[in-house]
Order: structure tokens, then C-alpha cells, then sequence
């Protein structure tokens, strides 16, 4: 009889663990998605080109039709927001309008990725990864302008540490090697020479 309990206490124990690891996990990626959508927002927004640098990600990315991101943007979603349901759409084939307006799955992604049967942690990943792509070409355009801006161009690999740094620096403006100061040689002979 001890035995029967003591199994029974284990399955228990086990069960309140799981049920708690799982709220940890939802509120994980609720922190996270949110992060993320904050971020892809701050993109959209940062710079002139920011909306048309992310539908041509988002585009490039997750192959989404510019009907889905014109109703997106006609219907005021923000582009964190249209980033997610990019994902959703290219993973499920549902679209934007049934996703906002039927499903309404900006309310909690995280139950509606359960309910398509997807993995949340695996969308969150994806999504983090895209905003890293999203950084890096905002980052790259960045250079490009100042690359065009100070008309200089690209310099070989100079290692020890240059890096991205080297297309910065103007070598040409660098003065030539000039003396400093001039000695004077008379005609007589060196110390020490015959």
C-alpha cells in the first residue's frame, strides 16, 4: 500500500512540475515574442526607409504576398505584428485578414500557434533570427551610405584588427613622407675612416 502511494505521489509531483515548466515556457515566449515585435517596430520606424526595408525582407523571408502586407498596412497592423503573422501565414497558408480579423491571433500567439500545431519556441527563434537579419542590413546600409557619402573605396583586407573599420579610413589624405630636418655632409672624412 505505501508503494501504491508513494508511485502515485510521484506521478503528482511530476504533473504539478510539467504544468509549471509549461507556464514558465508560455511566459518566456510571450517576453520574448514581445521583445521582438517591440524591436521590429523600433526598425520599422527608425529611419525613412525602415517600412520599405521590412516588407522587402519580410517578403524575401517568408515569401509573403505585398496583397497581404498592403491589407496589413491599410488596416494598421504594426510591422513587428505583420513580421509574426508573416510567419503564421507562411507556415499555416492562412491569410492576414482571417488571421486578424476571424481568428484574432494577435490577441495570444502563443495559443494560436498551439492550436495550428506549430511550435512556439521554434516561431520565437525564427522571429529572433529575423530581427538579427533585419539589424544587420539596416547596419550594412548604414556603411553603404557612409562608403558612398566619403567617396572611398574599398581597401584590401589589412588584418591586425581593422575590420570594418578600414573602409573608413582615407589613406590618400595621409601627407607623403617628407625630411624633417636635413644634415648638412662636408667633404671630410668619417671618424674612423682612412
Amino acid at each position: 500500500m505505501k508503494f501504491g502511494f508513494s508511485v502515485l505521489g510521484v506521478f503528482v509531483v511530476i504533473a504539478f512540475a510539467s504544468s509549471a515548466y509549461a507556464g514558465d515556457a508560455r511566459t518566456d515566449f510571450n517576453t520574448q515574442l514581445n521583445r521582438v515585435v517591440t524591436r521590429l517596430n523600433r526598425e520599422a520606424h527608425e529611419d525613412v526607409e525602415g517600412s520599405v526595408r521590412m516588407s522587402t525582407l519580410i517578403r524575401r523571408e517568408y515569401q509573403t504576398d505585398e496583397a497581404e502586407l498592403k491589407w496589413a498596412v491599410q488596416h494598421e497592423v504594426t510591422w513587428g505584428d505583420i513580421t509574426v503573422l508573416a510567419y503564421l501565414n507562411h507556415a499555416t497558408g492562412r491569410s492576414f485578414e482571417r488571421m486578424v480579423l476571424v481568428d484574432d491571433a494577435r490577441r495570444d500567439y502563443w495559443k494560436y500557434a498551439d492550436d495550428a500545431e506549430m511550435t512556439p519556441l521554434k516561431m520565437a527563434h525564427s522571429l529572433e533570427s529575423f530581427l538579427q537579419t533585419a539589424e544587420n542590413e539596416r547596419n550594412s546600409r548604414i556603411f553603404e551610405r557612409l562608403r558612398v557619402s566619403r567617396r572611398i573605396q574599398a581597401l584590401p583586407d589589412l588584418g591586425s584588427g581593422f575590420g570594418l573599420f578600414q573602409d573608413a579610413l582615407d589613406f590618400r589624405r595621409l601627407d607623403p613622407p617628407r625630411p624633417t630636418k636635413v644634415h648638412v655632409v662636408t667633404s671630410g672624412l668619417a671618424k674612423g675612416e682612412q
